[in-house]
Parts: structure tokens; C-alpha cells; sequence
């Protein structure tokens, strides 16, 4: 019988780092597996730069890895860098720790992790609320009508990506898309801009704004057909997207 770490290796090794186009331990962006029962628990190496790419590939291995027989949770992490100047490197500020205030033994047992699994609290906090579910495999959806967003995977090499930027109205706008075969463009958009002090002792916030809005364009109706995300206002992700990709009425490419 193979073992589960070595089911769950397998399926790493079947996941392609879309830049390097080798399997994820190769290409050195897993630093760790560990298997402990039912629970699987995956170690990224630390991301060059924001982490949208991190939480892409985090989204891959957990729906690639829940399908194996036995595994009940995925949990994927990688190093968080310190922000508070402190000098740390594995995302503790030692500053925030000393400051900590003492618990008693009673209230500090309150605060350990997993105090209340037998009522769905684990160490991962509340299990999700149960939703229908069918007894079909989740890998890929052949029924009707059919699902394109769910034949996107940024692991997939086999499939046409590619990453833009574009700089509108202050802000910075990091666009990842992936071409569909069927003539569609599935595009996630990152705005991230600087807080900014001009007066006063307050200090500057340490990551800034950031806000996500992913959309669909249809390259034959050249037109965007879906839009979802949390800004107020998505015209500055549709400008951003016609900027960073270089689209002019009646394009039908976008250049990789």
C-alpha cells in the first residue's frame, strides 16, 4: 500500500512552477512536507516580493492534495518577513513578544491552539459550515454546462500565461493572466500603493493598501464579462488591464 507521503510527494511532482516549468521541489518553492495523520502540512520557501503568487500556488496544492484518500486538511505556509524593524526574519517580532502581557495558567490554556476540537475549534480555527455536496470526483468537471474558470490552474504549464504591469493614479497594478482555449482570459489584478504620512509623529503604514479584483475577458466580444472583487470602484482594474496588456479594439492577441 503506498504510503500517504508518498501519495502527496507525487502529486507535488505532478505541480510545474509556470516560471521555471519545473515540478515545485526542483524549482526549490517547497522547503517542506509533513504528514501527520489526516493532516498535511506543506512549507514554501520564502516569496521574492508580495505574496500573489505564493497564494496561487497555495490554492493549487491544497485542491491537488484534498483529493488524496485519508487527507482531511491541507495547510500551506511559507516564512512571514518581520515589518517592525525589529530585525527578525521569521515573521516573530521579537518587540511584540516582549510586550506580550503575562497570562495566568488558567486564561493561557485558553489561548492554546485546538482547546475545543471536540466542538469544531481546532487549530485552524472553526470548521467551515457543511454545504451539499456530490459524490463526484473534484479534480476536473466534465458535466454540463461547462465550467472554463475551473479548467484555470497557474501550475498548469501547459496552458499560456503571463505577467503585466502598469502604473495608474498612484497606484501599482500587478496583473497575472492565463488564456483559456476557448478565447478567454482568466486575469487577476493586484493594486498596492504606499500610505503616505505629511505630518505628525504617526508612522508609516507597513504594507500599504492592496486590494485584488479578478475578471474574464472574452477576446471575441472584446469585452469583459465578469468582474468580482472587493474595491469600491473597478474601472481603474478594467484601465489597468487594458494598459498592462496592451489592448486596442479589435486585438485578438495579447502578447506573452
Amino acid at each position: 500500500m503506498v504510503s500517504m507521503k508518498h501519495a502527496v510527494s507525487e502529486r507535488l511532482a505532478s505541480l510545474r512552477d509556470p516560471k521555471t516549468k519545473t515540478d515545485l521541489m526542483t524549482a526549490g518553492l517547497v522547503t517542506d512536507v509533513a504528514v501527520d495523520e489526516s493532516i498535511v502540512r506543506i512549507e514554501l520557501s520564502t516569496p521574492e516580493g508580495d505574496t500573489f503568487g505564493h497564494d496561487a500556488l497555495a490554492a493549487a496544492i491544497k485542491r491537488e492534495l484534498g483529493g488524496i484518500e485519508g487527507v482531511d486538511r491541507v495547510r500551506v505556509s511559507w516564512p512571514k518577513e518581520s515589518t517592525c524593524g525589529c530585525g527578525s526574519t521569521n515573521g516573530t517580532c521579537d518587540d511584540q513578544a516582549l510586550s506580550l502581557p503575562v497570562l495566568d495558567p488558567e486564561t493561557a490554556r485558553l489561548h492554546q491552539a485546538g482547546i475545543a476540537e471536540d466542538s469544531g475549534f481546532g487549530e485552524g480555527g472553526p470548521e467551515p459550515i457543511p454545504s451539499p455536496e456530490m459524490d463526484l470526483p473534484d479534480e476536473h468537471w466534465d458535466g454540463w454546462p461547462s465550467v472554463p474558470q475551473w479548467d484555470i490552474d497557474p501550475t498548469d504549464a501547459t496552458l499560456t500565461s503571463g505577467e503585466e504591469h502598469a502604473r495608474l493614479e498612484g497606484w501599482d497594478f500587478e496583473i497575472w493572466w492565463q488564456q483559456h482555449p476557448d478565447e478567454l482570459m482568466y486575469v487577476a489584478i493586484q493594486a498596492m500603493s504606499d500610505d503616505t504620512v505629511t505630518e505628525g509623529p504617526e508612522r508609516k503604514h507597513p504594507i500599504g493598501r492592496n486590494v485584488v479584483v479578478n475578471l474574464v475577458y472574452d477576446q471575441r466580444r472584446e469585452a469583459v464579462v465578469a468582474v468580482y472583487g472587493t474595491a469600491r470602484d473597478f474601472r481603474p482594474f478594467i484601465e489597468a488591464f487594458r494598459i498592462g496588456c496592451g489592448l486596442s479594439p479589435q486585438s485578438q492577441e495579447i502578447e506573452a
